[in-house]
């Protein structure tokens, strides 16, 4: 039997049907008003019968969670918030970190393998030859999101687990292109590709296919010699090229003016004031608007001297818009 917590994610859908298609066993840990249309929907994409056991819990409570892990010898842990609002800070170090260290306790207690998906958020800041890799140095944590904190420190936990005997593989993907539930996580920017944008920021981030993500996490569960970080990055890529992808694939508008980093800076500064004193009147957070001028470039050989090949941004595109069609239906 293997437990995968956030399964109705984009990572975790994908890790449970990649497991399903191979005969495995599997159980789904979900919350009571976890949303499941993503999921079901990966289901009928693949014209796969869903035979996952659904286990009702939360990785926050240790109990219920050591009930969910006992009898698997593998555990995905998926579950993650994400958020770049700073009042969520308490709930993203409740759910990230101490749901972590509640994952790593029970897995050392039941002896199961641990495959945690982690992010490039807890990738260092010191760049070699232009690009950030697995071995990069953190240099401080001034300045990070508190989503980036808490990625980094529930990874520390994974580390901890690892250093009291628990076998375990780190993966860090980019940023993950696939279908999941719509309007949520990186879906997002695939629906605002769909429409068309005409403005872009000057910045860049490393991309990756969910497929990709879940069949390098399966393939890497069953090797005995991977240690450290695992960088998952299929392309690296401007955000205007990425649109351009959009614009070539799908139509709509075609990115053709650059938002200058100046006044939406100045932006940032009143935005920021306004997030500390719980006033900000935007959806868009400061952080969320200073990541898209950041020029970042994550190295994937560590991945390739492994064997691994991915697939192209485009390739990630066109399957989430296939699966896309089938949200109504048709």
């Amino acid at each position: 039997m293997i437990l995968i917590t956030g399964a109705t994610g984009i990572v975790g859908s994908h890790i449970a049907i990649a497991l399903i298609k191979a005969g495995q066993e599997v159980r789904i840990l979900h919350r009571p008003s976890s949303n499941k249309v993503a999921l079901n929907q990966l289901f009928r994409f693949h014209s796969l019968e869903n035979t996952a056991h659904y286990f009702e819990g939360d990785i926050t409570d240790p109990v219920v969670l050591d009930e969910a892990i006992r009898g698997c010898d593998q555990v995905y842990h998926c579950a993650a918030m994400v958020s770049f609002d700073p009042y969520d800070a308490k709930l993203l170090h409740e759910i990230n970190v101490l749901g972590t260290e509640n994952v790593v306790n029970a897995c050392l207690k039941s002896k199961a393998k641990l495959i945690y998906i982690s992010s490039t958020a807890t990738i260092g800041d010191v760049e070699l030859n232009g690009q950030r890799d697995e071995e990069s140095v953190w240099v401080s944590d001034k300045g990070k999101s508190d989503y980036t904190l808490t990625k980094r420190y529930a990874e520390l936990e994974v580390f901890r687990g690892v250093q009291e005997g628990l076998d375990a593989v780190v993966v860090n993907p980019g940023v993950i292109l696939g279908p999941g539930n719509w309007g949520n996580s990186s879906t997002t920017i695939f629906l605002s590709g769909l429409k068309g944008l005409k403005f872009y920021p000057s910045g860049s981030n490393g991309f990756v296919d969910a497929r990709d993500v879940a069949e390098m996490a399966i393939s890497m569960s069953s090797k005995t010699d991977v240690q450290g970080k695992h960088l998952l990055i299929g392309e690296n890529m401007p955000f205007k090229e990425l649109f351009l992808t959009f614009h070539k694939q799908f139509g709509g508008k075609k990115p053709s003016v650059a938002v200058p980093k100046k006044p939406v800076f100045a932006i940032v500064g009143v935005l920021s004031i306004l997030e500390k004193l719980k006033l900000s009147p935007l959806k868009l957070t400061s952080e969320n608007l200073k990541s898209a001028y950041r020029k970042v470039v994550y190295s994937n050989q560590k991945m390739k001297n492994l064997g691994y090949e991915f697939r192209s941004v485009e390739d990630a595109l066109q399957y989430t818009h296939q699966v896309y069609k089938l949200r109504d239906g048709a």
